[in-house]
């Protein structure tokens, strides 16, 4: 299924987690997961995880799915899984298309990199503006401070 990606605000988060030591593929994944700010304690379970793996599994294989899908391949109420849909898409792991969701990319190393190239993105144009905003309020062009 051919999703649409729409250009949508989201809130990225980068926390300094300890990395696992020789930990197992789905520590890592719970690591990645924790780093990025939307694993949280209070979710003992690590449902978010749980959704997080079958969204990115069902986009590898070209199916987006709606919420009651993911409801009921991890046992959970769809509110339950709602609230961490919303969780996932605030972060820009996922994106939705109607009743639809999937990952953002098909696989967890790619998004990490789209997440990375927006970063970059971001602070290209924090960095253009800061300069435009030292010359106009200090008079300064910010190339000075460079050592």
């Amino acid at each position: 299924m051919e999703r649409q990606r729409r250009a949508t605000a989201f809130k990225i988060v980068i926390r300094r987690v300890e990395q696992p030591f020789k930990a197992r593929p789905v520590d890592e994944l719970e690591w990645i997961c924790q780093s990025l700010g939307f694993l949280e304690p209070i979710d003992r379970d690590k449902v978010a995880v749980a959704i997080f793996k079958e969204i990115v599994r069902a986009t590898d294989s070209g199916e987006a799915l709606t919420s009651s899908a993911i409801a009921e391949r991890v046992g959970m109420s769809r509110g339950a899984v709602i609230n961490h849909l919303n969780n996932l898409m605030r972060s820009g792991l996922i994106v939705r298309s109607g009743r639809y969701y999937s990952a953002r990319s098909r696989s967890i190393y790619r998004t990490i990199e789209e997440i990375e190239e927006d970063i970059e993105r971001i602070f290209a144009k924090m960095k253009k503006t800061a300069m435009e905003i030292d010359e106009e309020l200090l008079g300064v062009s910010p190339r000075v401070f460079k050592g």
